[in-house]
């Protein structure tokens, strides 16, 4: 059994360049067969992580880690167990399931959703999920639930990322809800970190602009 790990995951940090923006690393190990992939979103998260890859599994991980720190604006469940293939909410909300890893990933994504609630009455539920290429069937079913749409947003580009795998996998079970892809889509910039940020989208404003659009604002019929 080995244990990889590898920093400088994403986009972040910008300044140093595409050198160091390491934003295709989960297409290119995906394939690895008896690899699992995953990366977490809080310091408490990684040490659930590193034990699950010494003592609850027989299979090679790799670990992926941002390397730069980020303020969170939510907290894990007290009672969060790291399972398999499964995730947790940290948002609730019944109008769309938001899907992401990674500290400011999800920290942007939070600040997104209370934006779009505050301004356009559309709740959307967060939920981090750590597996990269690992899922649960039964509780990925149970995690969409009734909502009407789904996001899922990668720290990678858009091909080959977590949310091509819950594409496939809502796709394989049947789900009649829409997925959209939210990530990566061009060769990375270099600059600041909010510039990069921006650049692509994947800061609070850009992806409540984006959430906004893919979850329209409530209609009078709507609230009837």
């Amino acid at each position: 059994m080995v244990i990889y790990v590898g920093s400088l995951a994403g986009l972040l940090p910008g300044g140093p360049g595409h050198s160091h923006q390491s934003v295709r690393d989960i297409s290119a190990l995906s394939a690895v067969p008896r690899l699992i992939m995953v990366e977490p979103c809080a310091e408490s998260e990684t040490k659930q992580i590193v034990d699950f890859c010494i003592n609850r599994t027989d299979e090679n991980s790799y670990i992926r880690l941002v390397s730069l720190g980020w303020p969170l604006p939510f907290q894990l469940p007290p009672d969060y167990r790291l399972t398999l293939g499964r995730g947790v909410v940290v948002r609730e909300g019944g109008d769309a399931v938001v899907f992401g890893y990674g500290p400011w990933l999800l920290a942007n994504a939070w600040e997104a959703a209370e934006r779009v609630a505050r301004e356009h009455g559309r709740q959307l539920r967060l939920v981090n999920l750590p597996w990269l290429n690992r899922v649960d069937a039964d509780w990925l079913r149970a995690t969409i639930g009734a909502a009407r749409r789904v996001i899922t947003l990668d720290n990678h580009y858009v091909h080959g990322g977590q949310g091509e795998m819950l594409a496939a996998r809502i796709a394989e079970l049947g789900l009649a809800v829409p997925v959209t892809r939210l990530g990566v889509t061009e060769l990375p910039e270099c600059g600041t970190n909010d510039e990069v940020l921006k650049h692509h989208g994947l800061d609070a404003d850009g992806l409540a602009r984006q959430f906004a659009a893919i979850c329209p604002p409530l209609r009078s019929a709507d609230s009837i």
